[in-house]
């Protein structure tokens, strides 16, 4: 015998039940996946959080060494101060302090379509001077014949200058330029993206290369960087 306003276990449950089917009809099938991941991801949060995916580990490279992602591999060769490098797609100006950072680079697109060189998903972007008030090159061109902005064509090595225009005094004949050498993941198209999309920088290594000054010429700067 149940109390007065109280109603039997069984009859409660198949209550509750056809109430969540009703509420549950209601809701668009489309709706579900989303629903059930912010579910998810609210349990998550309250235990703690999704696991950390570790970062990978950052190499450390030497002047001549390859770096090879899944677009490129390239070797960063040299860096020399020139005063303007015109022909590279830099022009400093000298009367507001600014000079040219030239560094020539051996790269190989390794993917299986054309890129071009000078790009934020491309070689220029993979490239970043941290101690330089602006980290980014300016311009990338073909060291043999000065073509600017390049495409590099798969399986074909090429000789490259990227170039970066700093204030005279940012660095110096003697120092050590750090980069830092970035990779890309290939995000493919399906239903919003169209196309593959080069996205999501990591550093994956560094490298310290001396600086070399040759002043104002192109010959001088064309001797220094064959020796």
């Amino acid at each position: 015998m149940t109390a007065s306003g109280d109603e039997p276990r069984g009859i409660r449950s198949l209550r509750n039940a056809r109430w969540l089917r009703d509420v549950t009809d209601r809701v668009p099938t489309a709706w579900l996946p989303g629903i059930v991941t912010a579910v998810f991801l609210g349990a998550a949060a309250a235990f703690g959080g999704l696991e950390a995916v570790a970062a990978p580990p950052i190499a450390t490279l030497q002047p001549g060494d390859e770096h090879r992602n899944d677009m490129l591999a390239f070797t960063v060769e040299r860096a020399v101060l020139i005063d303007s490098f015109p022909e590279a797609g830099a022009s400093a100006n000298a009367e507001e302090g600014e000079r040219v950072l030239a560094v020539v680079v051996t790269a190989e697109n390794t993917w299986d379509r054309a890129v071009p060189a000078e790009n934020d998903a491309s070689l220029t972007g993979m490239l970043r001077a941290p101690s330089l008030a602006d980290p980014v090159p300016v311009a990338a061109a073909r060291f043999d014949d000065g073509t600017k902005e390049p495409w590099l064509q798969p399986q074909m090595p090429v000789e490259l200058v990227v170039t970066w225009i700093i204030d005279a005094d940012e660095l110096a004949a003697g120092d050590e330029l750090e980069l830092e050498l970035r990779d890309f993941t290939l995000q493919e198209g399906q239903v919003v993206l169209s196309g593959d999309v080069w996205s999501d920088p990591v550093v994956t290594a560094r490298i310290a290369i001396p600086v070399t000054d040759v002043g104002a010429g192109a010959d001088a700067e064309q001797t220094e960087v064959e020796q």
